[in-house]
This record gives structure tokens, C-alpha cells and sequence, in this order.
């Protein structure tokens, strides 16, 4: 047997079998044969498939068949049995002769009467003897034992060394079980197994651990064994577990370093043998003895990279086909690749700093799978972040149509499906990661990852239930750490609730943040979507009527816009999404636009003035707008926070300045800008030590439920609050000409981008933060004193007297009377996709991502 290549597989060595020669189909063969002399119920099925015609009466069948119906029963009852009790008085009974004669002839008219129900009784001559063979799962089992050692000495070799631990490796879900009872059966026959050696413990890897509750506090690997499998280790007995895959081993059981023995994969030429003993009628197990229509049927098999994912449950589905012919054409359809049409990664509509690494993923598998580079140099690790509809599920797809490989994906949920308690999902979660095993080169994807739960969550009411499927889950991604061919990535909406040994460096060394298109993707998004119409559109100006959708948004609005279409019989266009997109975003009152304007200049300007962020779009959507900017400073310093701080509120401060009073736009839902503004400002004096006292009280997140409950506390957040709009007031109305022109060309297009908005943005003078704005405690003030209360509104540069609603409309050509008009039903809030400020130790979040910045009407 010629020795396989060794692997690393965390502390455990690997083995892939491979035979040497075609002396493995003559080790296969005994096997077989020893199976079907026993008839065993599990390894072997009657091969014969019996039809029965309608029944008719035998023209030689006794009379009492035939005519001891009585001539009153309805005619259609006339084939039915005579009863034997009817008939038996009839008769004369003279010597026990006679009776044999009768019961005789009574037992062959029932038997002739019943033949239709009944299958023949084979005769003792054989000629109608049932032909037995292998189950399908059996034959594959079999098969790739015998090509992974190639003969009973080889076997004996790799199995029998004293204190030996090994682990068969079966590498395709539902297959251990079968190849267990396989092993069994071999190491029980002298035929295989000299009788003078000692046998070696044979048991499933999932039963070589105690179970949870069983196991003693604190126990090392060799405590949590079985009592059985602890006693071979002591007396030096062989061991042979059989796994599903080697990465779905136990804990304890890896930690012994087993060898590891992978079942060499299924190819077509095994599968060959398993479809010629299976249909023996076709040509027969030799080359030699098929005919040219055989040979055809089985050069069409699958190529080996398809065969090897074919499992047991493929091999039933295909081989219920009563010919050789039919069961190929089943096989070749199910390996068929996934080939479906349309956009693939490079059309999916992605930031640069995302598609980066996803692009590097793809090339690097198909290195691998060319055999140029190994696999611990194959980029994997990546979790995906973002909102619903940010296109999280659609990534992992993509990149498997791109590498040509499989992709399995799976979910608490899933897992949960199949039983509620702890052991249950964790059988789930090994078979999924087993498929994927099997599948391999596959991409395993875990949606959802953040339903599994963090051990570390304060108020957990099922924290044992946490900890234990956290637990499988480390030690199912540990299993498959190094395991060549599978690719775990995992996606969530909020990474923050994943536990952290989950997310650490090693299991998902990267975060990608994905966010809803920005106004340079939308166009790809929504051409996306609408594949294969609109390849040559022009969608600019549909893509800023839809600012601020998700993809799944968009997607929606496809389905609708196609429905439209064909309502009118005829194909998509730009008309039909333009028509919808105005049904789903109904057009506001000119003058809640102008008021959506001057917001969203507003955010501009401070985002500008501070230099905290640059401007990149605005635009008014039904019922809202949004701006969207680019974080230029992440130190994560006081004076960044209260930029950040200005720039939340420069909308409002906008309002104030224009109208004499803001509305309700900067607050709402917890994604407001008012919302925003008013969580920094409590993780700075709560979480982030920034404030006036050192002490951490909670994550950022958390800390907003401190402020109903103290109101010293609640005080010194509305100071600061009420600093940075005053500050933001201050940079409004020092930049006042450049909102009127800003907010003017906004109303006007409804969108402002590109170069128009630079050269608006290039005229904003800057800001410097001075005062107690940048959080400092002014000299000569007390430390612990409150901050000095900003006025609400700033003088006008025109009259300098305080701003009135009619001022600020007055002396605008395009303002009217402004009535606030109430949020509108149908309209979708856009929706914030920045991220929170990062801690500068975060390596693994994008330099530069987009902050949107929405205005509730």
C-alpha cells in the first residue's frame, strides 16, 4: 500500500488512502461475497423484482375452486376462496387418505386464488432463487474501504499496531454508520482478519466521550472516555473509531492525537463497480463482458471532482432506475455543477474595501484547486456584517459560482430544527459541518451567527444552554481548522453580540462591513436586480430617486416594476421602476422639501467644517433624505467625539438658523441623528473615560438605560448635547451663503453628488473646536461643575436679531409658507449603515465607511 500524504490537522496527523493498485476491486469483491452469504438485513436486498398480472382461475384447478360458490352469491363475488368449513361437510370423509387428499387439494385452490396477492415461492431447483445484493450505502462503504487500504494485509497493517488510536475518516454525511458495521464484519472473519490476532476496538467516534452530564468536574480527555475505550488505551488494545469527518471529532478524542485515515474518495471508477454490481444484467462486473452500449452508459459518468461528493442518499435516489442507463443519467444530473445564470461577483454591486478580500478569497481556491499554492495559504476567515438586505446571504453564493465549488449553509435555526435541547443542535451543527466534509472544497456558511449567543451576556436566562452550544461550535470550527478544502465564513447584524471566542483572530480573521449601496453603487444595484434587462441603461437618475434602498428594497422593486411591465405585455424599462419607485416613495410638499434640504446641507456643512467626515451625496427621497459621508479621523480623541458630536446635530442646527425652530427630523428611531448624538455622548462620560470621571459603567450601547434613572448623569450628557449644537449653529451661519446655495441646488435636482458637491463644499470655511465644546473643563472652573448651557439660537448675518420662521423664508426665492406635514405612511426612513466609533486597536474595520445620515419627516 503505497503511504499517503500526512497533513496537519490542529494536533491530530491525517492520512489520505490510496491504493496502489487495482488489487483493491479483489479486496471489495471478498467483502461482498462475505456480505451476501450471510443475507445480513443491513448490508443486502433481494435484487429481484416480481410483477404479478391479474388474477385468473388455473384451467386445471380442483372443482371445489371453481364451483362451490353458491348460486345465489352476486356474480362479482363468484372469485372469491371457498371456505374450507363450507365445503368439508360436502364430502365424504372415508380414511385418513381421503382427509390428506382433500386438505391437499382445499391448500392448492387457495394457493391459485391467492397467487395475485403473493409473491412465488422460489422451488427448490433454484431456477426462480432471489438475487441478494449490496444496498447501495453498504456497496459504497465497501468500495472506498477497499480502495483506501487495497487488501486484507494492508488493513491488518494500518489497524493492528498495539495502543494504537486511529480514526477512519468516512468524509461524506450518513456514511459511518454503514462503514462501522462494514469494519465490524471484517474484523470479526478469519478470511480478513488473521484468528491469532488480537482485535482491535472498533467503535463510532461520537460514542468514545461521556456524555455531558455523566462526565466529572474538570476532567482531562482520558476522565471524559467511556469506560470501554479507556480500558483499550490501558491495556494497549488498538483502537478504531469511525467518524463522519475528522473535524467533527470530540474534543477529548482529538486531543489524544489520533492518526486520522481519510476514506480515499469516491471516482468513477468505483463508482463504475458499484453500478455493474447493482445491475449485473448490464454487462457484468469485467471490462471484458460489457457490451459497447454498457461501455457508453458508464463513459458518461461524472468527472472524479463531481463523484467524490456523491453520498449514500444519491446513490438510493439515482439506483431506484430499473436500468443501467437511467441510474448514470440520475448520477450525472445530480453532480452537475451549479450553472446558473446571470451577474456574478464582479457585477455584485460592493465597496472596494469589501470586494478586495472577497476577490482575493476566489482566487486564491482556485490557486488551490490548480495545485499552485497550499491550502494554509488560502484566505478564509471572513464574517460578514451588516444590516438586513445588505446582500450577506447573496456574497457566499457568488463565490462559490466564481471558484467552481459547493456551498453548505447552515443556521442556529437549522440546527434548532431538528430538537431544542443542547445535544440535538450540536449533532446538527457536526452533521452540517460533516456535509460540508463531504462537499469539499466547499464554503460553509453560518448565517445568523449571532443567534448562537455570547456567554459573557448579562441577564442570560439560558446561559447553560449558551455555553454548551457555544462550546460545540468552537470545538466544530477548532475540528475544521487546517482542513483542506472547506471555507467557514459567517454572517450577522450585529457582530457586537457574537462571542468573542468565536470572532477572535483564527476563526474569523476578518470583518467585512457591509452597508446598503452608496449613490455610486446604486446604479450597479439596481442593473443587478433587473438582469438581463436594462444591460445598457442609463440608470443614473433612477438610482437617485432610490438613494438610500437596500438591496432587498431594490430587489422589491424589480418584482413590482416587471409586474407592471407585464400587465402592459412588454418588456421592462426604466418608465416602469420610475413609476413604481413613486408608488412606494409618494412625492412630498414642496415645502417639507425645502425643509429636507436645508437638513441635509445642514450635516454637510459641519461634517466639512469640523473635518470630521467629507461629503459625498444628498438627496430628498419620498419622505425623508439622507446624506452620506466618508469618517476621515478615527483616533477616537475627545475633540474627534465632539466633531462627531456637531456633525449629528448640524442638520437640526441648520432648521434652527433657517426656520427659527427645528422639527421633529433629527430624532425618532434609535438610527436618528438626534439618537446618535445623545449614545456618544454617554459612552464618552460612561464607557469611554473621556468625561468627568475615569469609571467604566457599561458598552456604549448599554448606558442609555443609565439616563432615565440619574439625573445628575442625564444632565451632563444635555450639556453636551446642547455645546455641540450650539457649536453647529456657529458653523451654519458662519457658512450661511453656502447653505442657501447647497439646499438650493438640492431642491432643485434632488440629488447633489460629484462635482457639484465639491465645488459647493470647497467654499465651507473651517472650524476649530474651542471652549468647552472639545470636553475640557475650563480653566478656573471647578472639576464636576456643569458645563456651561449654549443658547439655542444664533443671530442672523442679515439682521442680527434672532431667527423667526418668516426671516428664514423671506429672503429665499424658492421657500414657501412651511407647514410641517406628518411622516408619510408608505415612506421607508433611510437607514443608518455607519458603524460605531471604532477603538483604535480595531483592526478589522474599513478605513472609510459611509455614514448615512437620515431626516424623519
Amino acid at each position: 500500500m503505497t503511504q499517503p500524504t500526512t497533513l496537519s490537522l490542529s494536533s491530530t496527523s491525517t492520512t489520505t488512502g490510496t491504493a496502489a493498485s487495482a488489487d483493491w476491486r479483489v479486496f471489495a469483491a471478498a467483502i461482498r461475497e462475505s456480505l451476501l452469504f450471510e443475507h445480513s438485513g443491513w448490508a443486502t436486498i433481494s435484487g429481484v423484482i416480481t410483477t404479478h398480472p391479474p388474477y385468473t382461475a388455473p384451467t386445471d384447478a380442483p372443482v371445489s375452486a371453481v364451483s362451490a360458490v353458491p348460486k345465489s352469491a352476486p356474480a362479482e363475488a363468484s372469485s372469491a376462496p371457498a371456505r374450507p368449513l363450507d365445503t368439508a361437510s360436502t364430502l365424504p370423509r372415508t380414511d385418513l387418505d381421503d382427509i390428506l387428499d382433500y386438505v391437499e387439494a382445499e391448500a392448492e385452490a387457495a394457493a391459485a386464488l391467492m397467487s395475485h396477492a403473493m409473491p412465488p415461492v422460489p422451488d427448490a431447483s433454484g431456477t426462480e432463487a432471489a438475487v441478494y445484493t449490496l444496498r447501495p450505502a453498504v456497496a459504497l462503504a465497501v468500495t472506498r474501504l477497499a480502495a483506501t487500504f487495497g487488501s486484507p494485509a494492508a488493513l491488518y497493517e494500518a489497524l493492528s499496531t498495539p495502543g494504537s488510536l486511529t480514526v477512519l475518516s468516512a468524509d461524506s454525511l450518513g456514511l459511518e454508520e454503514i462503514l462501522y458495521k462494514v469494519l465490524d464484519h471484517i474484523l470479526s472473519r478469519p478470511r480478513f482478519w488473521p484468528e491469532d490476532a488480537p482485535l482491535p476496538k472498533a467503535i463510532r467516534a461520537d460514542e468514545t466521550v461521556l456524555a455531558k452530564d455523566n462526565r466529572k468536574t474538570g476532567a482531562g480527555p482520558i476522565g471524559q472516555l467511556v469506560p470501554t475505550v479507556r480500558t483499550a488505551l490501558e491495556t494497549r488494545r488498538a483502537i478504531v473509531a469511525v467518524a463522519a469527518a475528522a473535524g467533527t471529532l470530540p474534543t477529548a478524542l482529538r486531543a489524544l492525537t489520533p492518526h486520522v485515515i481519510r476514506l480515499t474518495a469516491l471516482d468513477r471508477a468505483m463508482l463504475a463497480a458499484i453500478l455493474t454490481d447493482a445491475y449485473p444484467d448490464a454487462g457484468g462486473r469485467n471490462a471484458s463482458d460489457r457490451n459497447d452500449g454498457v461501455v457508453a452508459a458508464l463513459a458518461c459518468l461524472p468527472q472524479d471532482a463531481r463523484c467524490k461528493g456523491l453520498g449514500p442518499d444519491d446513490l438510493v435516489l439515482a439506483m431506484r432506475s430499473p436500468t443501467l442507463e437511467g441510474a448514470i443519467a440520475a448520477l450525472v444530473r445530480i453532480a452537475a455543477p451549479d450553472t446558473a445564470d446571470g451577474p456574478g461577483l464582479a457585477d455584485f454591486p460592493l465597496p472596494q474595501e469589501v470586494r478586495e478580500p472577497l476577490e482575493q478569497m476566489v482566487t486564491d481556491l482556485l490557486a488551490w484547486q490548480a495545485g499552485e499554492i497550499p491550502w494554509k495559504d488560502v484566505t478564509r476567515g471572513l464574517l460578514l456584517s451588516g444590516p438586513p438586505g445588505s446582500g450577506k446571504t447573496e456574497i457566499p453564493r457568488l463565490i462559490a459560482r466564481s471558484a467552481g465549488i459547493n456551498v453548505i449553509s447552515g443556521s442556529i435555526a437549522d440546527w434548532s430544527s431538528e430538537g431544542s435541547r443542547g445535544s440535538e443542535v450540536i449533532k446538527a451543527m457536526r452533521e452540517c459541518f460533516a456535509r460540508a466534509a463531504a462537499l469539499a472544497p466547499a464554503i460553509l456558511f453560518v448565517d445568523e451567527l449571532d443567534a448562537v449567543g455570547d456567554r459573557d451576556r448579562m441577564g442570560d436566562n439560558n446561559r447553560t444552554w449558551t455555553e454548551y452550544v457555544v462550546t460545540g461550535l468552537l470545538a466544530a470550527m477548532d475540528g475544521f481548522e487546517g482542513h483542506e478544502g472547506v471555507v467557514i465564513m459567517g454572517a450577522t447584524n450585529h457582530p457586537d453580540r457574537i462571542d468573542k471566542a468565536i470572532r477572535r483572530p483564527g476563526r474569523f480573521d476578518r470583518v467585512l462591513h457591509l452597508g446598503y449601496p452608496t449613490h455610486d453603487l446604486l446604479p450597479a444595484a439596481i442593473r443587478w436586480q433587473a438582469w438581463p434587462d436594462l444591460a445598457d441603461a442609463d440608470l443614473t437618475g433612477l438610482a437617485a430617486q432610490a438613494s438610500g434602498m437596500s438591496g432587498a428594497d431594490i430587489a422589491g422593486l424589480v418584482r413590482s416594476a416587471r409586474a407592471r411591465a407585464r400587465r402592459a405585455k412588454r418588456p421592462l424599462t426604466c418608465d416602469d421602476l420610475s413609476a413604481t419607485l413613486r408608488d412606494l416613495r409618494p412625492p412630498v410638499s414642496p415645502e417639507l422639501q425645502w425643509q429636507i434640504a436645508v437638513h441635509e446641507a445642514g450635516h454637510a456643512l459641519t461634517g466639512a467644517a469640523t473635518g470630521i467626515a467629507r461629503p459625498q451625496m444628498l438627496a430628498i427621497q419620498g419622505g425623508g433624505g439622507v446624506t452620506q459621508q466618508s469618517l476621515l479621523r478615527r483616533s477616537q480623541r475627545r475633540n474627534e467625539i465632539a466633531d462627531t458630536l456637531a456633525n449629528d446635530l448640524g442638520g437640526r442646527a441648520a432648521e434652527i438658523l433657517i426656520f427659527g425652530e427645528p422639527s421633529g427630523g433629527a430624532g425618532g428611531d434609535a438610527n436618528s441623528d438626534l439618537a446618535r448624538a445623545t449614545q456618544a455622548a454617554a459612552a464618552l462620560e460612561l464607557s469611554w473615560g473621556l468625561g468627568q470621571d475615569l469609571i467604566w459603567l457599561g458598552d456604549p450601547e448599554g448606558v442609555l438605560a443609565r439616563l432615565r434613572l440619574e439625573p445628575l448623569l442625564r444632565a451632563r450628557v444635555e450639556a453636551r448635547l446642547q455645546a455641540a449644537q450650539a457649536r453647529a449653529l456657529r458653523i451654519v451661519d458662519t457658512n450661511r451663503a453656502v447653505l442657501d446655495q447647497m439646499a438650493t441646488a438640492l431642491l432643485r435636482t434632488g440629488v447633489l453628488t460629484g462635482p457639484d458637491l465639491e465645488a459647493l463644499v470647497a467654499k465651507v470655511v473651517p472650524d476649530a473646536a474651542v471652549g468647552p465644546v472639545s470636553g475640557q473643563t475650563p480653566p478656573g472652573q471647578a472639576t464636576g461643575a456643569p458645563i456651561p448651557r449654549a443658547p439655542v439660537a444664533e443671530k442672523s448675518r442679515a439682521t442680527g436679531d434672532v431667527v423667526s420662521p418668516s426671516d428664514g423664508q423671506a429672503g429665499h426665492p424658492e421657500a414657501h409658507l412651511l407647514t410641517i406635514a406628518p411622516e408619510q405612511v408608505n415612506a421607508r426612513a433611510a437607514q443608518d449603515v455607519r458603524t460605531g466609533p471604532d477603538r483604535a486597536d480595531n483592526t478589522n474595520t474599513p478605513p472609510d465607511p459611509d455614514i448615512v445620515r437620515p431626516f424623519a419627516a
